[in-house]
């Protein structure tokens, strides 16, 4: 695991692979790996009688720590003679944990008893692996006498102290496997390799009370499940069910549980246990102990209450959630518009909100007999960031960028979304902060933006990948979303007039994308695509509203590489504009169900109300079956959480009028819904047949971080 360094080395080595085993107890230095600078020097002083002292102007051994994950205090053992002024430096993994002065006056100017001396860094998180190094300079007449290097585990934190261990430090007893993620405390998570259950396990070696919190990645294409268990026994157990959030492991996804007084003796084991599913392959970031006054455990998951936002007036505004569903609406002064993404872009656990747009006009744009031609744009991104109380400051960066336009789809560039449309953002590099994905018709290519973390961005064209036909010239959007079980996010795009169809675009891993599938069904393209594990074979499908003659609620099924899977899918045919859905299990039993609340066609015998469908088994694959109908709901469901916190998945609900009147859809716990107020006034709609646009986030709930 990374080290936190306290100072830069003053020292510049190059790479350097050390090999001497390190191990819990004692390690004499002049078995480590010499680097350069140093030699081995007999004396009878010395723990082994001899160690290691400078040769050269710096001195450089180290070693591979070989011991298990946990909390331990490194001590150095030296000769501190008083006739120079050494300088040591101790480092793991690189970084600085440890930079000190041999400066006694006292003792001898010789190597004797009198000069042995030890320091001590305590509190060092050690795993398996970690790289230990000193580095070192003499001085006068005390050439950097090193005699060994002591590592025993920690005392008991105080009360109020902790430590956290890596995920990917613990020993993995099955299906587990280490994965690379920006967006983890560590850069690792463990996940699940599919098949059997995980396991993964750390033995405690500091005895005491402690709050223990899982760290995890709660994404919203899948509901995993994990047992926390102590010498066997499970002391929490808990689904990963968020319905919000990203469909990667992002920082809008991090979650935690924790487990509050657990009281452990030193060997105990503890040992997570879980079950990926969808594309949620139970990715664990971290355990996180605090010592706490005595007790006996229990699961106690952080309590946190969505909250809603939408446009009203020309500004965004937010209603927030007592807990119960009902909502307190309060101004933000963050301007609407189209631009405008919810999202936590700054990582710290809350919602923020996040503009881009193209500030310099496109137009005129050049003639088409004069393409290929490179034109210059401003792009201006604006971070209103939430202090966690749902008040706003904005931070805005305004960049110059340059794109090639090679060709427009209808001869003319008719609007700026053919130069850049921009898609749903996410860490699409891996790196723990959020990009910005877009795609150009007319430059025919996709666009990353990609964040550089303080909030400036770097442009990365990539080409559009072979077997993609040409996209349609009135909308291709973007939506991430992990359709191969990898860590790396893939992209669906949806491409309007002409291609009309949804394509699934795979991440190489090498910087670009290939073409693994599509779904088409109308001829005026598709919209509101939900990834969702569908037919629950462990991997992402998608369920799509098409729209128009061939209309209805469709889905493509993934083979798990993001090929389209034999077989007929769950679908709904013979209404041309089902209008918003979700999906979700809203009845606790196995499977999922697809609700809609705006399917209104009499002449096809569609009265309109609130469908709820049961995805089923046919001879030709899957289905979708009415198991109820409510005619006295109507409307757009716009999402499906808890908002009571009760247990089972809620919906949030807006009427189909000019204004619309915000509802909340209760659950009973088996997809029963009563439709209730949610207390903020009537919300204007920009498109009356779809009603007004309300979207969640945790505007003053922020999870805490580790």
């Amino acid at each position: 695991m990374p080290a936190t360094s306290f100072m830069a080395s003053v020292f510049d080595f190059p790479d350097f692979a050390f090999a001497a085993p390190i191990g819990p107890g004692l390690t004499e230095a002049e078995t480590l790996t010499i680097a350069n600078g140093y030699t081995i020097a007999a004396n009878p002083h010395a723990s082994a009688e001899s160690y290691l002292q400078a040769s050269g102007a710096s001195s450089r051994a180290g070693g591979i720590f070989g011991g298990t994950a946990g909390l331990y205090d490194l001590s150095l053992s030296y000769f501190d003679e008083s006739d120079g002024r050494s300088y040591m430096e101790v480092l793991v993994n690189g970084a600085v944990v440890a930079a000190f002065d041999w400066e006694s006056a006292s003792g001898a100017a010789i190597v004797t008893k009198a000069s042995a001396a030890e320091t001590t860094v305590s509190g060092l998180v050690l795993a398996a692996g970690d790289v230990i190094e000193l580095r070192g300079q003499g001085d006068g007449g005390e050439p950097l006498r090193t005699d060994a290097i002591g590592i025993r585990a920690s005392a008991t934190p105080a009360l109020g102290e902790g430590f956290v261990i890596e995920a990917e430090d613990l020993q993995i007893l099955s299906g587990f496997t280490v994965a690379g993620n920006g967006a983890a405390s560590g850069g690792q998570t463990l996940q699940h390799t599919g098949g059997g259950t995980a396991r993964a396990a750390y033995t405690v070696q500091q005895a005491g009370s402690f709050d223990l919190a899982i760290g995890y990645f709660d994404e919203s294409d899948g509901a995993s499940s994990m047992q926390v268990l102590v010498n066997d026994a499970v002391v929490a157990e808990f689904d990963w069910d968020a319905a919000t959030g990203a469909t990667i492991a992002s920082t809008q996804s991090r979650a935690s549980q924790v487990i509050e007084a657990l009281d452990l003796a030193a060997g105990d084991v503890i040992e997570l246990r879980g079950q990926g599913n969808g594309g949620e392959p139970l990715r664990v970031d971290y355990l996180e102990f605090s010592a706490v006054e005595g007790g006996s455990g229990g699961p106690v998951p952080q309590v946190r209450s969505l909250d809603l936002a939408f446009a009203r007036d020309g500004e965004m505004r937010i209603a927030l959630n007592d807990g119960s569903g009902h909502f307190t609406e309060q101004a933000t002064g963050v301007p609407s518009g189209d631009g405008l993404r919810i999202l936590d872009m700054d990582g710290d656990g809350d919602t923020d909100f996040f503009s881009v747009a193209i500030t310099s006009d496109v137009f005129p744009a050049p003639e088409y007999s004069d393409l290929p031609q490179e034109i210059s744009f401003e792009l201006t991104t604006t971070v209103y960031e939430n202090d966690g109380t749902g008040s706003f400051t904005a931070h805005s960066t305004t960049e110059s960028f340059g794109l090639t336009l090679k060709s427009y789809p209808s001869g003319w560039l008719e609007y700026a979304t053919q130069v850049l449309e921009f898609g749903t953002p996410g860490d699409m590099d891996g790196d723990g902060d959020i990009d910005l994905p877009a795609f150009s018709v007319a430059g025919e290519a996709i666009a990353m933006f990609e964040n550089d973390g303080e909030g400036s961005f770097t442009l990365r064209l990539i080409d559009l990948p072979s077997g993609l036909p040409e996209p349609g010239y009135y909308g291709n959007a973007l939506i991430l979303a992990d359709m191969n079980g990898d860590p790396l996010p893939d992209l669906l795009l949806s491409s309007d007039y002409e291609l009309s169809a949804t394509w699934v675009l795979i991440n190489d891993g090498a910087g670009g994308f290939e073409t693994a599938g599509y779904m088409q069904q109308s001829d005026d393209g598709n919209a509101l695509e939900t990834v969702a594990d569908l037919d629950g074979d462990g991997d992402n499908d998608v369920m799509y509203l098409a729209v128009s003659e061939g209309g209805g609620l469709f889905s493509y099924l993934n083979d798990g590489t993001g090929a389209q899977a034999p077989g007929a899918g769950p679908s709904f045919y013979g209404a041309e504009s089902p209008g918003f859905f979700v999906v979700g299990n809203f009845d606790a039993e196995p499977g999922l169900e697809v609700v809609a609340a705006g399917i209104d066609d009499p002449s096809q015998g569609f009265e309109p109300g609130l469908r709820v469908f049961d995805i089923t088994g046919t001879p030709d694959g899957l289905g979708m079956e009415i198991v109820s109908f409510d005619p006295a709901i109507r409307g757009s469901v716009r999402e499906a959480a808890d908002f009571d916190g009760d247990g089972d998945l809620d919906m949030l609900l807006t009427t189909r009028d000019a204004s619309s009147e915000v509802l909340v859809l209760f659950n009973d716990g088996a997809a029963n819904f009563t439709a209730v107020p949610a207390g903020v006034a009537e919300v204007p709609a920009e498109v009356r047949q779809f009603g007004a646009d309300v979207y969640t986030g945790y505007f003053d709930d922020p999870m805490m971080v580790a």
